[in-house]
């Protein structure tokens, strides 16, 4: 077994930008054995750790992965530029987060595929990691790669990469695919009968072995579903930072635009009681103060009044909020508004997706022009004052007519806003803040036979939305980037003659190119042409009806003739029967043998709380940061201690006001890379509490190299610890220890003790470059074990300038690196804290 080594990972973890992303040790992380287990499985996100660890569909694999006996399952992330560089400079391979072993020594290595434009950073991680990147030339000591998620429903522009496809719904496969790789091994198969016993799983496409045969999706029966309760939680906030629970799968509104709304059929819905269950205990265990009920359509959920009721309710005094995705118009109420805004206020998303009537109807989006504007403008009447729209560009039969007539649609709602203003005397203007995507033709829709509409015409078309707009006052309009979208269309639809273009673009250094500061659209389109391929050809392709398409070999079980007839229905702007009215006979009921299934009406159980005036008691606590933890920044830091306050269930006292916050502080800030024995922290909490019963509480919440060691009550006008600290000591030793290094430390000293000026270059808050003599920050200066020891001049409110321990070892050695511990802080007395 090949992993990273403490020194390596050490070396690899100072030379990066926000490397908590892989040191990985998160709370309610598994950290299995690697040797011991019966099967090793990484799951791969192709894309920043900030996005992959927040994204519930990798949470829920890893939780499913790791409750399978004798199953590891390890997490691994695109590594952000400056990561990648540091791995191919320092020879290093790419590694699980958990137990740091090289990905190429798993058995299995699965990625999630959620966005086309991620295909070449799936190359390169594969690459990073030892791996070939084309499935022919991998050998029986090589991993077997699976991938799953949205994009597999098109699997064939990485057939030649990819060894097997998940298609579907992924809990069941994983586990019959682990299942298959414990008998394989006993057996000793080779990679090529591996694939063989994969590609007997329904659900699961093997490219070498599928050719031609049809492939059925799984579908998973939620009402057997065991959801994680607890998953691992970032030290740092993350893109979807909260609790998220899903609470529907599937929709039944067949837009024609949306692929997910047709491939995640039938409508599967969750109980209420156990959507209550479960957010209580991932509220209480990640320590998140918001939680998400995320379905296609939230909204349209049986049970969504009476089950945000309850929680509302219940988390009212701990301050943790609701939110919902963006709302369905015709399901929308203030109700259902203001359960959500109860303890935070926030934006109110609505959807039309088209601004006039004949475009909704050719999209089957049933929802009138009455309907938008009366949404919105209770909405505006209760509070309010900045709505989100949804709108989408180039829908096929689109006109400049209706272009006219969504812009008509917000100068309306904007002039009848300005009537109720006046009318209620309301204090804000409403604003509305429009996002405009660009039509992409997806598999699986009514649209995907559709081309899309050329770049000029798109140009044509964003250039009229500009020059009306102008007129429109109070009204953001954001329109998504051409280029990309136009990109996806060539991705979504491809067949396998893509492989080469999109192994020539990793090779081209494509990586990381759904973030805006990577993606270069020289690149994609030049490289396109190079391997005589035009992307905009490709992307306003229209197929033939009685054509096959490149993904007609997997069956999501709606019959084919269906999405021809709603194609014809839509060019025709006739509406169709949302599947929650009526059955459409789609054909996934008979041909998977399942059924909608919808919650029983469910009454909330609401506790009536008391409120008593309870005393509020202020604590200072003296706290380690240790190990790992040193790679966290200020900001992670007090995210970090803010989610194990919450975790204790200590109540908190929070401030007052539309956006409550804990009220808490924390010392001076301890730069990254620095350990420390002596952090503080100040909070409140209402009641009496004795300081064994905080502590107890607060270091159970927390991870291991986070302990509370002193506590004491303190009065509201006790100085602020900002104020009150005014020295740090410190130990300091050289990451990589001999003894030449101790003899850099020995001359550090002497020239600390000896010298009658030490100059710091620092920067004004012009920019310009200042030298400050530091010879009085400086005292107690010493060597022992080898290692230097000095008292460094911290906090406010002083003559003598503070300097950091970090930029201290700067002055004398900038290209080295060091250990450094904060031992204690003193006061101006030189008492210790």
């Amino acid at each position: 077994m090949k992993k990273l080594d403490k020194e390596s990972l050490e070396n690899l973890l100072f030379s990066v930008n926000k490397p908590y992303q892989y040191a990985g040790n998160e709370m309610y992380s598994y950290n299995k054995d690697f040797e011991s287990s019966d099967v090793t499985f990484a799951i791969a996100f192709p894309d920043k750790y900030e996005v992959g660890a927040s994204n519930l569909g990798h949470r829920i694999i890893y939780e499913t992965l790791n409750s399978i006996e004798g199953c590891m399952c390890d997490r691994a992330y695109a590594p952000d530029v400056d990561c990648k560089q540091q791995l191919e400079r320092q020879g290093l391979f790419l590694y699980g987060v958990e137990s740091k072993v090289f990905l190429s020594e798993f058995d299995i290595l699965g990625f999630s595929l959620q966005y086309e434009l991620a295909y070449p950073t799936v190359l390169a991680m594969l690459n990073m990691s030892g791996i070939p990147i084309r499935n022919t030339d991998r050998e029986d000591s090589h991993p077997v790669i699976l991938s799953g998620g949205p994009c597999t429903y098109n699997p064939e522009p990485l057939k030649e990469f990819i060894d097997g496809f998940l298609i579907g719904d992924g809990e069941d496969i994983l586990k019959e695919t682990v299942e298959v790789f414990k008998k394989a091994k006993k057996l000793g198969l080779k990679r090529a009968e591996i694939l063989s016993e994969l590609s007997k799983i329904d659900g699961m496409y093997i490219p070498a072995i599928h050719k031609g045969a049809k492939i059925n999706k799984r579908i998973f029966d939620f009402s057997t579903d065991s959801v994680p309760r607890k998953y691992p939680v970032p030290f740092s906030t993350s893109i979807h930072d909260r609790a998220v629970v899903e609470i529907r799968r599937g929709c039944g509104r067949m837009c024609r635009f949306c692929q997910p709304g047709h491939v995640n059929l039938p409508i599967r819905e969750r109980k209420a009681e156990e959507i209550i269950s479960l957010t209580k205990a991932l509220v209480k265990n990640t320590g998140y103060d918001e939680f998400s009920m995320l379905s296609l359509s939230s909204n349209d959920y049986t049970n969504i009044e009476p089950v945000l009721e309850e929680l509302t309710c219940f988390f009212s005094d701990k301050k943790v909020s609701a939110s919902l995705p963006s709302q369905r118009i015709d399901r929308f109420n203030i109700r259902l508004s203001n359960l959500v805004k109860d303890v935070r206020k926030t934006t109110i998303t609505l959807a039309p997706e088209a601004g006039s009537q004949r475009m909704r109807d050719v999209i089957n989006k049933n929802i009138s022009r009455e309907q938008i504007v009366n949404t919105t403008l209770d909405c505006y009447k209760n509070g309010y004052d900045s709505i989100k729209y949804y709108f989408i560009l180039g829908l096929p039969t689109e006109t400049f007519e209706d272009i006219d007539e969504m812009l008509e649609l917000l100068g309306g709602i904007r002039y009848k806003a300005k009537l109720i203003k006046k009318e209620l005397d309301l204090k804000q203007d409403l604003k509305l803040n429009c996002t405009l995507s660009i039509f992409v033709p997806k598999p699986f829709t009514p649209f995907q036979w559709v081309g899309q509409d050329s770049l000029e015409k798109i140009t044509e078309k964003i250039a009229y939305i500009r020059e009306k707009s102008k007129s429109l006052k109070g009204v953001r309009i954001k329109i998504h980037e051409k280029y990309i979208s136009e990109i996806e269309a060539v991705l979504t639809r491809g067949d396998a003659s893509l492989c080469d273009y999109i192994e020539a673009l990793y090779k081209k250094g494509c990586y990381l190119d759904a973030w805006d500061e990577n993606f270069d659209k020289k690149v994609w389109y030049d490289t396109a042409k190079e391997c005589g391929l035009s992307i905009g050809g490709l992307a306003q392709k229209t197929f033939e009806l009685e054509e096959t398409l490149p993904w007609d070999f997997i069956n999501v079980g709606i019959k084919k003739d269906w999405f021809v007839n709603e194609y014809k229905k839509a060019m025709q702007s006739a509406a169709s029967v949302p599947c929650e009215m009526k059955c459409s006979n789609c054909g996934i009921c008979s041909e998977y043998k399942v059924s909608k299934h919808l919650d029983k009406p469910y009454e909330p159980v609401i506790i009536e709380k008391t409120h008593k005036s309870l005393p509020i008691k202020k604590y200072r606590a003296k706290i380690t940061k240790k190990g790992y933890l040193k790679f966290l920044s200020h900001l992670d830091w007090q995210n970090t201690l803010v989610k194990g306050l919450f975790r204790s269930e200590l109540p908190v006292v929070f401030t007052e006001g539309f956006n409550p916050i804990p009220k808490i502080s924390l010392g001076s800030a301890l730069p990254i890379f620095i350990e420390s024995e002596s952090e503080f922290i100040d909070f409140e909490l209402f009641g009496e509490h004795s300081t064994n019963e905080i502590v107890e509480k607060i270091n159970s919440s927390l991870d291991k190299n986070a302990r509370i060691i002193n506590i004491y009550e303190i009065t509201k006008n006790t100085p602020s610890l900002d104020i009150t600290t005014q020295w740090a000591r410190y130990e300091i030793e050289h990451l990589n220890k001999n003894l030449s290094n101790f003899q850099d430390l020995m001359y550090i000293k002497d020239k600390l003790t000896s010298e009658d000026e030490i100059f710091l270059k620092k920067k004004t808050k012009k920019g310009i470059d200042k030298l400050i003599n530091i010879k009085q920050s400086v005292r107690d200066v010493e060597t022992k074990d080898n290692k230097l020891y000095v008292t460094l001049k911290t906090g406010q409110n002083t003559d003598i300038p503070s300097i950091r321990a970090d930029h201290l070892m700067n002055i004398f050695y900038p290209e080295k690196k060091f250990n450094i511990k904060r031992l204690c802080l003193f006061d101006e007395n030189m008492q210790v804290l």
